[in-house]
């Protein structure tokens, strides 16, 4: 039997409006950006923004913006509809936030909306309302609250496409992709006002400022004296890094990146701002903002609906300026010191109380703390493993690593290894019990060192120290004989390796740490062979 082709159609206005919107509105957060980026693009200064139920229920936006005529508003929330663009080299040479007319189009096709408008030059406001993408009133208005600018009502978002409910996350993750949405542009514009309000919640007001850094202020007062901003170029991209170490905590988590002050949503970036920072300071957690400036010709917005996605003519360049910037940054982070165990420089007084090697004076207030008198190190310390690869002779290890084996000085190994991680800020982890040793003969200056690297110390009295913890790579470590040897400047030659003391995945992490060549250079390894031909001639 021969089957009867079916009819091809046109669709219908309303569904293709529909089914626009789930490429540009895909979860409320989405729906939120747009709006911003409309007022925004309107000369906003002063931003009301309310959610309710994560923006299902309802979204209002007011602002102080130009407006729009009376006779611009329909046209406005009809698709293709732009004042961005008359001509494609546009496209090119944008300096807006939007350009597409999708959006309103979009979002007065799946909610109730309503948008009332008006002019610095006209007397009364517009009003226009729009349900499911059917116009239900337009008219003008007599009495409004609003001097000049734009207050868009949107409710019941996907009322009549209930199949895009599904896709609507936890409460939880939807609201945490709202804030970050809404912080991101927070950011990116110091000089608006944002007044933010959830629910029932209390109203979130963030005042005008002149710049970005009073504006992490705001968000991060107490790490206004730790913010890392660095500022390079290469040919015709601009980049501003700006870092803040992860404990000191904020209205959000930040990992933002910025193209001419479009917020991107991209996931190499990402995976290249956490590799870097990781090989540069030890560890990945930080609040980050990359601001790049290209021009405009060498850049493409028109690639994802929702514009979160930017096609760079040079990627690889602007690639290379970041991960250069972070590692340089790694070599002037004065401002950062002493920040990896959430300490901050006023803490570090009690240096000058100590009864150390260069300082005499007593007068800190003493603290009392259990600790273990015994000595014993109690970190959290990881699971011995048998490696295969990696065999104890006494205090030398047999390392197999293709083609060949090698012979590991341990002790060279730990030393070179511990002096190369001193000099990168990290994570500090806790200890179970604490460790006193006797402040004299350290030197202030030692003490400085191992607090920036990550040891968390404080002082017992005028002459003792305690260590209350460690830096992360320490972690498996027999430690008391180690910080002894740091503490007191002894050799390294002191301390007795026994295997059974070692977690194998440190020993796996220091070797790792290094490549081959530079391990033979520093004549921590050498070939098996070539050692047994020694021994033996």
């Amino acid at each position: 039997m021969i089957e009867v082709p079916p009819k091809i159609d046109l669709l219908p206005e309303h569904l293709i409006d529909q089914i626009k919107a789930g490429e540009v509105i895909e979860r409320p957060g989405n729906l939120i950006k747009e709006i911003l980026e409309n007022a925004l693009d309107a000369g906003a200064t002063k931003l009301q923004l309310t959610i309710k139920n994560n923006g299902l229920d309802l979204i209002r936006l007011q602002d102080d913006g130009h407006g729009m005529r009376f006779s611009d508003l329909p046209i406005a929330f009809s698709r293709h509809a732009t004042s961005k663009i008359k001509k494609f080299e546009d496209l090119y040479s944008l300096s807006s936030f939007g350009f597409r007319g999708e959006a309103l189009a979009s979002i007065a096709a799946i909610s109730r909306l309503q948008c009332i408008t008006k002019t610095v030059n006209e007397s009364t406001s517009s009003e226009l309302r729009i349900e499911g993408g059917i116009t239900t009133f337009h008219d003008q208005r007599k009495t409004s609250s609003l001097n000049r600018g734009t207050e868009l009502i949107i409710q019941d978002l996907f009322f009549n496409t209930p199949a895009r409910l599904k896709f609507v996350q936890s409460q939880q993750s939807e609201k945490n992709f709202i804030r970050k949405m809404i912080f991101a542009f927070i950011l990116s514009h110091p000089a608006v006002e944002f007044q933010i309000k959830f629910d029932e919640d209390d109203k979130d007001i963030f005042p005008r400022r002149n710049n970005l850094r009073e504006r992490l202020g705001d968000l991060f007062p107490k790490a206004k004296e730790f913010i890392l901003v660095e500022h390079r170029a290469y040919e015709n991209i601009v980049l501003d890094l700006i870092l803040i170490p992860g404990q000191f905590k904020g209205p959000i988590k930040l990992q933002n990146v910025y193209i001419n002050n479009r917020f991107l949503l991209d996931k190499q970036l990402q995976r290249i701002f956490s590799n870097s920072l990781l090989s540069t300071f030890g560890n990945d957690d930080f609040h980050y903002l990359a601001i790049f400036k290209l021009p405009a010709d060498n850049i493409d917005v028109n690639v994802h609906p929702n514009k979160t996605i930017i096609k760079v003519l040079e990627n690889s360049k602007m690639i290379s300026l970041l991960s250069s910037t972070i590692r340089e940054s790694g070599q002037n982070r004065s401002e950062m010191a002493h920040l990896s165990s959430g300490k901050t420089g006023k803490e570090f007084g009690f240096i000058n109380n100590l009864n150390t090697e260069d300082s005499q004076s007593s007068n800190l207030p003493q603290q009392r703390h259990h600790y273990n008198m015994e000595g014993h190190f109690s970190p959290h310390t990881l699971p011995a493993s048998r490696a295969s690869d990696i065999l104890w002779i006494n205090e030398f290890i047999l390392w197999a690593k293709p083609p060949r084996t090698w012979a590991v000085s341990a002790r060279k190994l730990l030393e070179e290894y511990t002096f190369q991680r001193l000099r990168i800020m990290t994570v500090t982890i806790p200890l179970l019990v604490s460790e006193p040793f006797p402040s004299k003969g350290i030197r202030k200056a030692t003490i400085e060192k191992l607090i920036y690297a990550g040891m968390e110390l404080e002082a017992l009295g005028s002459d003792t120290i305690v260590i209350r913890g460690i830096p992360d790579w320490m972690n498996g470590y027999p430690v008391r004989d180690v910080v002894t040897c740091l503490l007191y400047e002894k050799s390294f030659n002191d301390i007795q390796l026994n295997p059974a003391d070692w977690s194998q995945t440190s020993w796996e992490e220091m070797l790792n740490y290094f490549s081959t060549d530079e391990l033979i250079t520093k004549k921590i390894i050498l070939d098996l062979p070539y050692l047994l031909f020694e021994k033996l001639k």
